[in-house]
């Protein structure tokens, strides 16, 4: 019989990583975990200037996100259903680490076209200790169009927004 299955987790997460980013907070663990899903939810369906993400950009492009949670050794596209069901799974017990992954979608925006770009294929890792939080990003492959600071930060702007609303 097959034990319970890590939702949250991706059992090959790779050894290396790319870019480590610790940030702090005020809030309990299930509360963060709960902004986190609701930001990369919400990022799942918006489209953002590249300027707003990096600031060494060219104007003219923009930019969507597919966030995938982790389950053994799968991602689930974070949907509705999926946020849901995770969110039930937290409130049960909180993970040590959440596992996701990010895809980053370019598009020209070139008379009233969207040409599609080279994407960036990114795992995320959030490791939460007491009351501050690791995030771990591992590039597996693209042309890293946003570097992975100013992914990171973008990233961790959107927690913070859904934040306020948790505590």
């Amino acid at each position: 019989m097959k034990g319970p299955r890590l939702l949250g987790r991706y059992e090959n997460f790779p050894q290396v990583v790319h870019s480590v980013t610790k940030f702090t907070h005020k809030s309990t663990e299930r509360k963060l975990q709960e902004a986190i899903l609701l930001a990369l939810y919400r990022l799942n369906q918006e489209k953002h200037d590249l300027n707003t993400i990096s600031h060494f950009s060219t104007s003219g492009c923009e930019v969507s996100f597919e966030f995938g949670v982790a389950e053994e050794i799968a991602f689930n596209y974070l949907d509705r259903e999926e946020l849901e069901r995770v969110q039930k799974g937290i409130k049960k017990e909180a993970p040590p680490t959440l596992d996701f992954f990010c895809v980053v979608r370019y598009h020209a925006l070139r008379e009233g076209r969207r040409k599609p770009l080279k994407f960036d294929y990114h795992l995320l890792r959030f490791v939460f200790h007491r009351n501050s939080v690791e995030v771990q990003v591992s590039h597996e492959r693209g042309i890293r169009r946003v570097s992975l600071e100013d992914l990171t930060n973008f990233i961790i702007g959107q927690i913070r927004e859904e934040l306020p609303r948790k505590t």
